[in-house]
């Protein structure tokens, strides 16, 4: 994967920002300050940092010879940004996950949401449409009831929807 690669050694969510704009790694070296902060979420702060990775003549002779050796520096279908699902019983919803499921993995529940219609976020705020709780909940589920916007699913509750 092409987030995996250069960018690694920014923020997950950054470095897959930037992997669903570039075809291939090396593009980076040509990347102007506008071309990172283009992207919604970067800032120059991730800019300075991701050029002073790529940029260096060294690099790029490293990542031609990985390239060279059968590592994949260009973008795969996992690092394009995912296609809006507009007809799903989640669609144009946010959803989180807190708790421990019982039922599937954190991962697996995220993409399921995804495939209805769903964006995942990482925190409770007044985005948050859809609060999935199991076991444990803890201190989500309290913001979530305090905000009073919320809804509140089961696990359970949960797929039985994406049904």
């Amino acid at each position: 994967m092409l987030h995996s690669l250069s960018i690694h050694h920014l923020g997950q969510r950054a470095a897959k920002l930037i992997a669903e704009k570039v075809r291939h790694v090396l593009d980076l070296a040509n990347w102007t300050t506008e071309d990172y902060t283009s992207i919604k979420d970067i800032g120059p702060v991730v800019c300075t940092k991701q050029h002073e990775v790529v940029c260096p003549p060294e690099e790029c002779d490293m990542l031609r010879e990985m390239e060279s050796l059968g590592v994949n520096l260009t973008q795969t279908d996992q690092d394009k940004p995912k296609e809006l699902i507009s007809d799903g019983v989640f669609s144009g919803k946010t959803i989180l996950f807190t708790g421990t499921l019982t039922q599937m993995g954190r991962k697996e529940a995220q993409e399921m949401a995804e495939a209805n219609g769903a964006k995942n976020i990482s925190a409770v705020s007044g985005n948050l449409d859809i609060l999935v709780v199991g076991d444990n909940a803890g201190s989500k589920l309290d913001k979530a009831r305090k905000l009073g916007t919320v809804q509140i699913l089961t696990e359970q509750e949960f797929m039985d929807l994406i049904q």
